[in-house]
């Protein structure tokens, strides 16, 4: 998840510290310590792609406070680690901060005051929390329902996944977007799925442009959204130019003016295989009413493409040049794992991604009715 987040940390060190007989400037950063340790030692550190970087160490007074002072030349992710028991999160801008710690162990409470980036940066990751927590109960009962053959309840859980999900992601963005141009933004982003959510990650980047458009986070966002934005929702879907089993070239324009699910699969993946009932009857449900696939093989072998095509029952169009992972469509659409999908609209242009299950026959029942 803070892949993203170190990135941006990562180059020249913009931090510096002092603790003990130094000049008192930039940001101070105070704070008690309830429970102190007789060993160990507490950190300041810097996140880091490579790892975690110490900046400083803190030293006790008498009545178990500490105090010391960084200067920032822009917002900073930091954390306090306390005896390798506790790790308190900062982010740094341009006040001071005061941090209240019970540093016995990963979960012990702690506060801190004074830094509204860091308020952010907490309520972010625990919304995220109650998501993942609320994720593995489900997960918990499908498991169960699949065990024990209820495919009804497992189908009913699936549902509930997507509603779980769809409600996370609401509030996520609605939090996002009211922290305005703090960097904790950026960092929440790295909760949301990319792919779907694309528009949203696009209108962050233009206010981070609008408002703080010298950061280095600003820029490294503005260059994550450009990376993406050539296969991203909205953006007209590359083209598509490969046989199919009796050596016709097909391409994926020559199917515009209809809804078209590319199915990026192979007979030997067995996710593939086992997701492919659900694309048979989507596929058996639309077909009439302007709903297409273009099923595209990664298998090496054509008789093996060619069998799995015959004993799933995939009737629609199919093409390969048969390279595995290193198939031409593959390269262009950055396939990296199946089953992958793209469903593009009848004006060519990429309308959702990665739809399976429940997911694909919601998106189908939107547009088809």
């Amino acid at each position: 998840m803070i892949k993203y987040l170190v990135v941006a940390l990562t180059g020249v060190l913009f931090i510096t510290s002092c603790s003990e007989g130094t000049t008192q400037e930039g940001l101070k950063i105070a704070g008690k310590v309830k429970f102190p340790q007789e060993t160990g030692i507490i950190q300041l550190e810097m996140l880091g792609l490579e790892g975690i970087d110490p900046i400083d160490t803190l030293t006790l007074a008498a009545d178990s406070t500490f105090e010391t002072y960084v200067q920032i030349t822009e917002p900073s992710f930091l954390r306090i680690n306390f005896y390798g028991k506790q790790a308190v999160p900062l982010v740094l801008d341009k006040s001071d901060v005061y941090i209240e710690a019970e540093a016995y162990s990963p979960q012990a409470p702690f506060t801190v005051t004074g830094s509204k980036d860091t308020e952010y940066f907490e309520a972010a990751g625990k919304l995220n929390a109650k998501f993942q927590s609320d994720v593995q109960m489900i997960n918990n009962d499908y498991s169960q329902a699949m065990m024990s053959g209820d495919l009804e309840t497992a189908d009913k859980i699936r549902e509930q996944y997507i509603d779980i999900e769809e409600t996370f992601s609401k509030k996520m963005k609605a939090l996002i977007w009211s922290m305005d141009n703090s960097v904790s933004a950026i960092f929440a982003l790295n909760y949301l799925d990319d792919d779907a959510q694309f528009p949203f990650f696009d209108s962050v980047a233009t206010r981070f442009q609008n408002g703080l458009p010298e950061s280095r986070f600003t820029k490294e966002l503005v260059t994550r959204v450009d990376d993406m934005r050539p296969l991203a929702v909205g953006a007209m879907a590359p083209e598509i130019n490969l046989p199919n089993p009796n050596g016709e070239s097909i391409k994926l324009s020559s199917l515009r003016g209809k809804y078209v699910l590319v199915d990026f699969w192979a007979a030997w993946c067995k996710p593939c295989r086992q997701e492919n009932p659900n694309v048979v009857a989507s596929y058996n449900r639309y077909k009439d009413r302007g709903f297409e696939i273009l099923g595209v093989s990664l298998d090496r072998t054509k008789d093996a493409w060619l069998k799995a095509i015959e004993d799933d029952g995939l009737t629609w169009k199919h093409v390969s040049d048969l390279k595995y992972f290193n198939s031409e469509a593959a390269a262009t659409y950055e396939i990296n794992a199946i089953p992958a999908t793209y469903l593009i609209g009848p004006d060519g242009k990429i309308v959702a991604k990665n739809l399976r299950g429940e997911s694909l026959e919601r998106k189908l029942e939107e547009i088809f009715g």
